[in-house]
């Protein structure tokens, strides 16, 4: 039989990391950490001799600043593709088929009902009924006759005070062949036809 001996320090380390083959060393634990250490500076530096080389590429002269790396930057380029034929699509409007959206003004009706008051200055006999006449002819239900001999205006007039009317007066105007319409105060009525002559002769 072998002859034993009394236990010591190298036997208890030897329990401590196990079995380990005759031939073989036994691994150390620190050795993983050291591996990844020298990974990541090699990593680093190659990093940094890069930057260095675009630096110096790109104009610069020594080492590049810190703080004006920037990281380069992906452009993606979307490309639509046409679900239809672009012979068969129908074309855009151009400028001038574009419709205009412009308003347009509304003419103020004229004011059949509205009181026209035939004033003759013109000292004619019946120049004032014959108006008068005319005007009723044309559809005005509310014309009457009359006469004037103040502030007399140096030809023919139509006048109106409320701007709603002077549509009206400019029709007036039309059926007796008064060239002058304008808007103040009235002597009679909504609308007044002062005559200082006889506008048909």
């Amino acid at each position: 039989m072998p002859e034993e001996f009394p236990a010591d320090e190298f036997d208890d380390a030897a329990a401590q990391r196990g079995p380990a083959g005759a031939h073989r060393a036994r691994s150390s634990r620190v050795t993983p950490w050291i591996v990844g250490a020298v990974v990541l500076v090699v990593a680093a530096a190659a990093a940094y001799g890069t930057s260095v080389l675009m630096w110096q590429a790109s104009g610069g002269t020594g080492l590049p600043p810190v703080g004006e790396q920037s990281a380069g930057t992906v452009t993606q380029t979307v490309v639509d593709t046409p679900t239809t034929d672009p012979a068969s699509a129908s074309p855009s409007p151009t400028a001038s088929e574009t419709p205009s959206a412009t308003p347009t003004a509304t003419a103020e009706p004229i004011h059949y009902d509205a009181a026209v008051s035939v004033l003759n200055g013109a000292g004619i006999a019946g120049l004032a009924g014959r108006s008068t006449d005319a005007v009723t002819a044309a559809g005005y239900t509310a014309a009457s006759a009359g006469n004037i001999s103040s502030n007399l205006p140096a030809a023919n007039v139509v006048r109106y005070g409320d701007p709603i009317l002077q549509t009206t007066a400019e029709d007036v105007a039309r059926v007796l062949g008064i060239a002058t319409v304008e808007r103040g105060v009235t002597p009679e009525g909504d609308i007044a036809v002062i005559l200082v002559s006889d506008p048909g002769a």
